[in-house]
């Protein structure tokens, strides 16, 4: 582009090569203006933020650069300017608008800097467009909000400058209660004063790190209560440059309960488990025992009655010994193994077929897209051991078929065993898999143990286990799904 010739009032001209030189070398949109709103000389840059060609710019009224609505107050604010000229910032605290060639309004921050040439006073006005900086300050703002743990922004004095709502209902405040307020008010006493040592040891090493993780830390409520916490701190420059700690806290009293309340049913399923294995079982043998040897001293010439009586008490006794068995066999099933290997889901279906036994009448198909997966073998096994041999046991005819199915679904393996038996009442589904509960009272019922296990087993890997009354045929389905990779939280 040409050199601009500029003019003063005077109508003598001024060094245009000076005022080119200083306007295209700066990093942001600029350009110079006289006394009269008159743009003298801009940059590309300017016209860029502005939508204009560069040429189009020269001699505009700068108020045509303004909303409507702020155009009848600056001639009078420009003389105030040019009456005592300093160099000034607007848009900092509060942005600024600027209106583009295409009508937009978009926010502005501009630096005004008077410049004297041959006599004459002329600012050197240079803008920058503070469209994307607002919009990720937006979007920072929103993330903290919406965030579902709390959230806090603290300086490196430990002031609070920012907090979203879930903080804000873990603690009882209302935000305005804490901002501007020292974080200690959320810590118990005892913390207060190690705090401060802490948190400037933090800022030597702004690094982002945890706390409260396998830890007893505890934050304070507004009542004075006092509720576990964990707590991550990230450490950023706001704006300005300034250290600020950005701090995630979660409230984990649910999961401290739920923790508690898991001990508790632990070590009472513990000691259960070892009064049913030694302070019942023991007694028991010892009653079986003595039966052996009342019958000896009976011998053979035993009245029928007393033999029968006799006969009833052993079946008893061994009834009793499959009941500890069964409970036993329940309270192993919560202890998940970590001996993951490939699986492939017909060979497990192989195995299957050699345990149990499946009558002349039945037939049992296969529909595996899922062949192979990994996880854990044993209780994979079990659970769909005792489906197929519930299927087989409760059904009611000698003819029968059983279908087992296995897919991909999501992360699971999504098995199904369906049958054609006698069905199970909907108002049962929830009930059978709860321990010793069975649909009837027959002997071909069984303990009431295996669906409890199977529950139990699908529950630890992180699965699941339903029943669903079949649509087009006699019988049920049962679905299990099976976790088919490898998690942290169920493999250790």
């Amino acid at each position: 582009m040409p050199p601009v010739k500029i003019r003063t009032m005077n109508n003598q001209p001024a060094d245009d090569i000076f005022f080119q030189q200083l306007v295209t070398c700066l990093p942001m949109g600029a350009m110079v203006v006289n006394t009269k709103a008159e743009v003298l000389f801009a940059n590309d840059t300017l016209a860029e933020i502005l939508g204009y060609k560069t040429e189009e710019l020269i001699g505009l009224d700068v108020d045509l650069l303004l909303p409507q609505q702020f155009r009848a107050n600056h001639k009078s604010l420009m003389k105030g300017f040019f009456s005592q000229p300093r160099k000034r910032q607007f848009g900092v605290e509060q942005a600024l608008r600027a209106c583009r060639k295409d009508g937009k309004h978009i926010p502005i921050e501009i630096g005004l800097n008077p410049i004297q040439q041959d006599g004459e006073t002329f600012v050197l006005a240079t803008l920058i467009d503070l469209t994307s900086r607002l919009r990720a300050n937006n979007m920072f703002q929103r993330s903290i909000q919406d965030a579902p743990h709390g959230v806090l922004v603290v300086d490196s004095d430990g002031i609070i400058k920012l907090s979203n709502d879930a903080l804000c209902q873990s603690f009882g405040y209302s935000s305005d209660e804490l901002l501007n307020q020292k974080m200690n008010m959320l810590l118990p006493q005892r913390y207060r004063h190690h705090h401060d040592h802490l948190r400037q040891t933090f800022h030597q090493d702004p690094t982002p790190r945890m706390m409260g993780v396998g830890r007893d830390l505890t934050a304070l409520h507004k009542d004075g209560r006092e509720f576990p916490v964990e707590i991550g701190l990230s450490p950023f420059e706001d704006e300005e440059g300034s250290s600020m700690v950005l701090i995630s806290l979660l409230d984990i009293t649910h999961r401290k309960r739920m923790e508690l309340e898991l001990r508790e049913t632990n070590t009472n399923l513990e000691e259960f488990t070892y009064v049913a294995s030694h302070d019942l079982r023991s007694p028991l043998r010892g009653i079986a025992d003595l039966l052996e040897w009342i019958q000896e001293d009976l011998g053979p010439d035993t009245l029928p009655d007393v033999t029968r009586n006799l006969g009833r008490i052993d079946i008893r006794i061994q009834r009793m010994e499959q009941l500890i068995d069964n409970l036993l066999t329940y309270a192993r099933a919560g202890k998940s193994e970590s001996n993951t290997q490939e699986i492939n889901a017909n060979t497990l279906l192989d195995n299957i077929a050699e345990l149990i036994v499946i009558p002349e009448g039945f037939t049992i198909t296969r529909d595996i897209q899922l062949e192979n997966f990994t996880s854990v073998w044993t209780p994979l096994e079990t659970v769909i051991r005792n489906l197929i041999s519930n299927a087989i046991k409760h059904h009611d005819q000698e003819l029968g078929s059983i279908t087992i199915a296995c897919k991909a679904e999501n992360n699971f393996c999504h098995f199904t065993i369906c049958d054609d038996g006698p069905g199970i009442p909907e108002s049962a589904f929830t009930r059978i898999f709860r321990l010793f509960q069975t649909v009837t009272s027959s002997e071909q019922s069984g303990t009431g143990i295996g669906l409890s296990v199977s529950r139990r087993l699908v529950e630890t890997y992180g699965g699941r286990i339903s029943v669903e009354t079949n649509k087009h045929q006699r019988g049920v389905t049962f679905h299990v799904w099976w976790p088919r990779f490898l998690r942290k939280d169920n493999h250790d």
